[in-house]
């Protein structure tokens, strides 16, 4: 078995740069003040896509000067400088890492810039990036179990914070890879399964990164007719991309391979010299060690064993190497030696290939087991999540229920309110047809057949006498009785000629004994004043009949009836004053009737205000005179609608 290439650090870095951004960082400079930290996170941006391009030199100048601004603030904690620091350790990480192949170191800053971020509670994308980081680097010095632990941490932070697709992405690539690694196919197939769902959703890094990795998951198995088409779908999606060129040859590099174990070394060997000559040219010792590998397979497979062997004794190998890539190249050297008879070598090969087997094969143990607690945990956690989940469901539908329940309470409460209010309605209703057909009643019996054959007999005595006669003021009383005994109000002016009339009528059958005066403070407008209809005339009428009419005048005494009209507290005062003896305890059933009536209508129209009619009747004692006063209180802006 050949070199291999995984690559995942495009993908990485693709997620770190959105995550960076969702920090509330433009990938922009405009208007932003250099030496400031806006300033450097935006360079620091920026020098992402400039490791994403590989251009190795302005990536490191780029480094370099936000190191540099750090240690200017390295006093400083706030957001945005705790930011910059922990993006310049992930980009440290990478680079020694992946461009000087010394992923041990690459592991501290990783692990540096993740309890940063933890500390921070900065972006969670932002700290599952990290934390893939460092499961990759794992991966990359051979702690497997490590690796795969790190990925699994990785996936519970993504799950618990519910961060965005393009991490579930970089973690689900990083288990499908470890789980290669580790030659456990059975876990590796159904990973990239799930890896396969996400590829719509994926980016171009990211697509590479599935289609180079799948490949290398077939190659592993030997199964190299069936890892060419990934590699060559992964060489083609970059091919004319001029910020991917190192993603191109590396599936070129991964496609010679192939080819090589394919026996078909004439279309391999152009491919290697064009992926030498590039990898030469940037000067990369990691991946120049990759393409010797494979020129040493290429030498034996065409027979030069003396070649091979040249390569293998010219060539240094780099000082820090993934143990995957010694495994491949003690694999190959082994068969050049045996090839030359070189039995000396191929042993002391042998050994050293078996030392590093068992290591790996150590490490892949622990990290089964190791996986496979990592899963079971992550299992359960899933669990957890969705019986919270389905627990949250029953809590919102049981609070559904009873918000339901209460809504379906408070309609009916709102009902029974309507129809106890519609109940109202129809009783006050009810209670005013009452009033109107009482007073209609009260109105007849007060202009009754009796008061009327009176008053006419009165007149044509009159007549007899040589008096003139007038019925007008008889017709007006009848006529003014009938149009006030359908209405609730009406104003103090008609009430107060009203009574005129009927007094009239009254006063000239009493003689002229009886003296009638209306006493109205100044300012008072009577047509502005509104009161119940009729009330005043009954208060008049209770006055003359039970009064007045049965007072025994003295020598020079006069039956005198008086209204007063004043103002007392923002309200109209009407009193009703006689002389007649004082208030009689056995009053008619149609006194009775009248001061019924007032108290009726004045009941039912307070009910409807704020403020409220008052009213009263009782006896008064003026210059030795016994009398009664009836007395009515009208407040201002009273309202006589009744809804």
């Amino acid at each position: 078995m050949g070199k291999f290439l995984f690559w995942v650090f495009a993908g990485l870095t693709a997620c770190w740069l959105t995550s960076c951004q969702k920090e509330g960082k433009s990938d922009s400079q405009g208007g932003t003040q250099k030496d400031s930290d806006e300033y450097y996170i935006d360079l620091s941006l920026r020098n992402i896509k400039f490791y994403e391009a590989y251009a190795v030199d302005s990536f490191l100048q780029t480094t370099e000067r936000i190191h540099q601004y750090l240690l200017r603030n390295e006093k400083r904690t706030n957001r945005d400088m705790q930011l910059l620091r922990a993006q310049w350790m992930m980009a440290r990480g990478v680079y020694y890492a992946a461009l000087l192949g010394r992923p041990d170191s690459g592991l501290v800053y990783a692990k540096k810039a993740a309890h940063l971020m933890e500390q921070e509670r900065m972006n969670p994308d932002l700290r599952v990036v990290a934390m893939t980081d460092i499961a990759d680097f794992y991966r990359q010095t051979g702690q497997l179990d490590l690796s795969a632990e790190g990925y699994m941490q990785a996936l519970a932070v993504a799950d618990s914070f519910q961060t965005t697709t393009d991490s579930h992405i970089a973690i689900s690539l990083g288990i499908s890879t470890v789980y290669t690694f580790m030659a456990d196919y059975e876990n590796s197939a159904k990973w990239w399964a799930k890896c396969r769902e996400l590829l719509p959703k994926m980016k171009k890094p990211d697509q590479f990164i599935y289609y180079n990795n799948v490949g290398n998951d077939y190659y592993l198995q030997d199964k190299y007719q069936e890892a060419l088409p990934f590699f060559e779908k992964a060489a083609s999606l970059v091919k004319d991309d001029p910020d991917k060129t190192w993603d191109y040859y590396t599936a070129r590099a991964n496609i010679a391979e192939i080819l090589i174990n394919l026996k078909r070394g004439d279309d391999a060997r152009p491919i290697l010299e064009e992926v030498d000559s590039f990898y030469r040219k940037v000067n990369f010792p990691i991946l120049l060690y990759y393409i010797n590998t494979s020129k040493i397979e290429l030498a034996l497979l065409d027979g030069r064993t003396a070649d091979a062997i040249r390569i293998i004794r010219e060539e240094k190998a780099p000082e820090v190497m993934i143990p995957a890539a010694k495994v491949m190249r003690l694999k190959v050297v082994e068969q050049v030696w045996t090839q030359a008879g070189n039995v000396q070598n191929a042993y002391e090969t042998h050994k050293e290939l078996h030392a590093l087997n068992d290591s790996i094969q150590t490490a892949n143990v622990r990290m089964q087991l190791s996986t496979r607690l990592m899963e079971y945990e992550h299992d359960k956690r899933l669990l957890e999540q969705q019986q919270e989940i389905e627990h949250s469901k029953m809590t919102n539908r049981l609070a559904w229920v009873l918000f339901v329940t209460a809504l379906l309470t408070a309609i009916l409460l709102f009902v029974l309110y309507l129809m106890h209010r519609r109940k109202g309605r129809m009783q006050a209703l009810e209670l005013r047809q009452q009033l109107i057909e009482t007073r209609l009643k009260n109105t007849r019996n007060r202009i009754s057949p009796h008061f009327i054959y009176n008053a006419l007999n009165h007149e044509m005595l009159a007549q007899m006498d040589g008096k003139a006669v007038d019925f007008n003021a008889l017709t007006q009383l009848l006529r003014r009785g009938l149009a006030m005994a359908d209405t609730l109000e009406t104003t103090l002016a008609e009430e107060l000629a009203f009574v005129d009339y009927y007094v009239t009528i009254e006063g000239q059958q009493m003689g002229d004994t009886f003296h009638y005066e209306k006493v109205i403070s100044d300012g008072i407008d009577t047509s502005q004043v509104k009161l119940p209809a009729m009330t005043i005339q009954i208060f008049v009428e209770n006055a003359i009949k039970h009064g007045l009419r049965s007072l025994r005048l003295q020598e020079g005494q006069l039956c005198r009836l008086t209204i007063r009209v004043s103002r007392k507290d923002e309200c109209t005062l009407v009193e009703v004053v006689d002389n007649g003896g004082g208030l009689k305890s056995d009053l008619s059933n149609k006194a009775q009737t009248g001061i019924k009536v007032v108290r009726q209508t004045i009941q039912m129209l307070n009910e409807h205000n704020h403020s409220s009619i008052q009213f009263g009747i009782g006896n008064r004692l003026l210059e030795g005179e016994k009398g009664c006063c009836s007395w009515l209180l009208l407040p201002d802006h009273y309202s006589y609608t009744i809804v």
